[in-house]
């Protein structure tokens, strides 16, 4: 079902990272490769929406285990980082990944949902569903985790290291994505945006001089 592929050959890639890739690409490497952050209201409100999972810790109670800030990895597929939650009963394992907005049924972050399970899986546990807890609503979305959904997880790693071994950014799209984007101010997707859009190769091209009559 999953492709594997030699670990030494790779670098591992941020769980992070896989939401970043399904959301956009030029964002991925701005933040993976580039290490450029900006601090918004959207991004101050995650930091502290995840205030209350950020702290290791453990909580148990008659049937379950939970545990907060656990780090995973796979060696398998190359992939690191830390789960904000995982319940455990018996031998099943549901992570629950912490966002500030509201539920987007598919959205990027069941790619990074994915990545997470891939890693329980890997230490022995079944991961048929995860969870995004969504500050906004204040309440818990249930992700199936499919075999497309790992699928898209495995497709977006293999994306990202891509970007890491690149010589240069992918090109902006300059489309509704970048409206709430943390990282506009650096990404500039007027002016990085593909060539292919009419004058946006034109932007910094000198203009003639006036013609002044004195």
């Amino acid at each position: 079902m999953t492709a594997t592929h030699k670990v030494e050959d790779d670098i591992s890639v941020p769980l992070s990272a896989l939401e970043h890739v399904a959301y956009c690409h030029r964002q991925a490497a701005l933040i993976h490769v580039e290490a450029v952050w900006g601090e918004t209201i959207e991004t101050i409100r995650g930091d502290i929406a995840h205030r209350a999972v950020d702290i290791p810790g453990l909580r148990r109670r008659p049937g379950l285990v939970a545990v907060r800030a656990l780090p995973v990895s796979s060696q398998t597929h190359g992939l690191h980082g830390v789960c904000d939650l995982v319940e455990f009963t018996g031998h099943t394992a549901a992570p629950v990944e912490y966002k500030v907005g509201t539920f987007v049924p598919g959205g990027p972050a069941d790619v990074q949902l994915a990545g997470q399970a891939l890693c329980l899986r890997e230490a022995g546990f079944d991961v048929p569903v995860g969870h995004l807890y969504c500050a906004a609503e204040r309440r818990r979305h249930a992700v199936p985790i499919t075999d497309n959904l790992i699928r898209q997880a495995l497709a977006a790693a293999e994306t990202m290291r891509a970007l890491l071994a690149a010589q240069t950014l992918p090109t902006a799209h300059n489309d509704t994505r970048c409206r709430k984007c943390s990282l506009r101010d650096d990404c500039l997707p007027e002016i990085t945006q593909s060539r292919t859009v009419p004058g946006a190769d034109q932007l910094f091209n000198p203009r003639p001089l006036g013609t002044w009559h004195d």
